[in-house]
C-alpha cells in the first residue's frame, strides 16, 4: 500500500486509517497481527479508547475476512479494485455489521475521507457508492450457502481444508464450537513469577493500578488480563509477571523440574516457558536455545527482568544439530516444537489463511529431527516433554508414535489427572490436549516421555 505524505499528516490520528495500515501489512505483506499491534501500541498517537477500537477492528476484520468478502461480492463483482481499497471496504463493512455504537453515516464518511486523502476523489466516490448501496440493499446471508463445508468456511472465515480436517477429527457440534471460539476477541494472559499462593496478592496490586484482571482457570500461575496493557504495569516491570498463554503455562510443571537440576529448553523463544522452567529449578541451570538471535535476545531480556539470568544461559543454535558443551546430560528436556500454530488461530487469525497440509508434513520432519537430536543428551530416568500449539494429530500423536518407534529407550510417561486443574484435558494415552473453545486459551498439546535405564 502506497501511503501519501498528506495521508501521513492529515490522518495520523485517524483510528480507521491506522487500522487500515496494519490490516494491509497483515493481508499483503505477511505481517503478524499481534506483533504489528504491539509495535503500534508502544508509540500510538491515539487515545486509549481509540487504541481499544483499533485492536478490535484489526482482529475483527482479520478473523472475519472471508465472511466480509462474501458480503461485499455482490456489490463489487466485475470491478477492478486496489488491494488497499478492498481492505478499506472490509473494514467499513465490519464496523457496519459487528459494531453497534458507530452510526453508519459516520463509518461511510470516514471511509470516503480515507479513500480521497490517500487516493483521489474518484476513489472516494467509488467507496461511497459501494457502501451506500450496501446501506440501501442490505447484505447477503451466509445461511443461504447450501454446502455445509462452504458455509462453515465462509461464515467462520477459515480455509475449507481446516473445516474438513476438523469434521473428520471431531463431531460437527464440536467443530462448530471450535470455529465459533476462533472469532471471539482474544485476551492476554500473564504468569506470575513465584508460587501459586502469590497470585491473589499480585492480582490485587494490578487491580489497584487500574487493570481489569482475574484468576486463570487452567493454571494456578495464570492471570487473565481483560483490559489494559499489562506490560506497562509495575508488576511486569518489576519481574513479578510475564506475558504467556495459559495453555503453555502447563508445560514447565509437567516436566517435574526440581531444585538444582540441569534443564534444556530446545526451542525457547519468546521466553515464557524458559523463565517458568528457570523459576522451578532454583540453584539449577537452563540452556535456552533458539535459532533466531533476535528472538533469543528477548528470552535473555525477560530472564534478566525476572531476576533469573543466573539460571538461564541462552544459545543461538539450531535444535536439530545442537550439541551441549562437555557432553552435558540433562535432567529434563523440553521441546516446544515449531509447528503449524493452528491452536493460535484466535490470537493470530492470519494463520487461518496461510497454512496448508504441505506445511504440516514439512514441519513433521523438523519436529522429529529435534527430538532425535536432543534425546541422547537426556540422563537415564530423565524426562522429555514434547509440546505444540497446534491441533493436528500429524504433529502430535502420530509424531510421538514415530519418535518412540525409533527410540527404544524412551517410553510414554502418562500425565495424570491430578497434575492438572481440569482432568478433562487428559487424553486416554495420558497426554494433554486443550481445544481452543474449552477455556478460550490457545489450542495446545503436551506429551511426557521418560528415558529408561539401559
Amino acid at each position: 500500500m502506497k501511503v501519501k505524505q498528506r495521508s501521513k499528516k492529515q490522518l495520523a490520528k485517524n483510528v480507521r486509517f491506522q487500522a487500515l495500515l496494519i490490516l494491509d501489512e497483515i493481508e499483503h505483506n505477511q505481517g503478524y497481527s499481534n506483533v504489528l499491534l504491539n509495535d503500534f501500541l508502544k508509540e500510538s498517537p491515539l487515545s486509549t479508547l481509540d487504541n481499544q477500537l483499533l485492536v478490535q477492528m484489526v482482529y475483527g476484520v482479520t478473523q472475519l475476512r472471508y465472511r466480509l468478502d462474501y458480503y461485499l461480492n455482490p456489490f463489487i463483482k466485475g470491478k477492478k479494485i486496489d488491494d488497499w481499497i478492498m481492505t478499506l471496504l472490509r473494514l467499513s463493512v465490519y464496523q457496519m455489521t459487528e459494531l453497534d455504537r458507530i452510526p453508519e453515516h459516520a463509518i461511510i464518511n470516514e471511509a470516503v475521507t480515507i479513500a480521497k486523502t490517500n487516493g483521489h476523489q474518484g476513489l472516494g466516490n467509488f467507496v461511497n457508492a459501494i457502501l451506500r448501496n450496501i446501506q440501501r440493499q442490505g447484505l447477503p446471508k451466509t445461511s443461504d450457502i447450501q454446502d455445509k463445508t462452504d458455509y462453515l468456511s465462509t461464515h467462520y472465515s477459515i480455509e475449507k481444508w481446516i473445516v474438513e480436517y476438523l469434521l473428520e477429527m471431531v463431531e460437527e457440534e464440536k467443530t462448530i464450537a471450535i470455529l465459533e471460539s476462533l472469532i471471539e476477541r482474544p485476551f492476554v494472559s500473564a504468569r506470575i513469577n513465584g508460587k501459586p499462593e502469590d497470585r491473589a496478592k499480585i492480582i490485587e496490586e494490578l487491580q489497584d493500578e487500574g487493570y481489569n484482571v482475574s484468576e486463570g482457570v487452567l493454571s494456578p500461575y495464570a492471570i487473565r488480563v481483560l483490559s489494559g496493557n499489562i506490560v506497562d504495569s509495575a508488576a511486569f516491570i518489576d519481574g513479578k509477571i510475564t506475558v504467556q498463554d495459559e495453555s503453555s503455562m502447563l508445560v514447565a510443571p509437567l516436566g517435574l523440574p526440581k531444585e538444582n537440576q540441569v534443564a534444556l529448553d530446545a526451542c525457547s523463544a519468546p521466553g515464557g516457558k524458559a523463565t517458568h522452567i528457570a523459576q522451578m529449578i532454583p540453584g539449577g541451570h537452563l540452556d535456552a536455545l533458539d535459532i533466531s538471535k533476535a528472538k533469543l535476545a528477548k528470552v535473555a531480556e525477560h530472564a534478566e527482568r525476572m531476576q533469573l539470568n543466573d539460571i538461564v544461559m541462552t544459545h543461538v543454535a539450531d535444535a536439530t544439530t545442537f550439541q551441549p558443551e562437555e557432553e552435558t546430560k540433562y535432567d529434563v528436556i523440553y521441546v516446544d516444537a515449531p509447528c503449524s500454530g493452528l491452536g493460535l488461530m484466535r490470537r493470530k487469525p492470519e494463520i487461518k489463511y496461510e497454512k496448508s497440509m504441505a506445511d504440516i508434513n514439512a514441519l513433521k520432519d523438523i519436529q522429529l529431527a529435534i527430538l532425535d537430536n536432543v534425546a541422547p543428551y537426556l540422563k537415564d530416568n530423565g524426562i522429555l516433554i514434547y509440546s505444540t500449539c497446534t491441533i493436528t494429530i500429524e504433529e502430535n500423536e502420530f509424531l510421538l508414535q514415530d519418535f518412540l518407534e525409533g527410540q527404544s529407550d524412551f517410553i510414554n510417561k502418562p500425565i495424570s489427572s491430578d497434575e492438572v486443574s481440569n482432568p478433562n484435558i487428559i487424553t486416554k494415552k495420558g497426554h494433554v490436549r486443550v481445544w481452543p473453545d474449552e477455556f478460550m486459551t490457545d489450542g495446545f498439546f503436551i506429551a511426557r516421555m521418560e528415558k529408561k535405564v539401559k
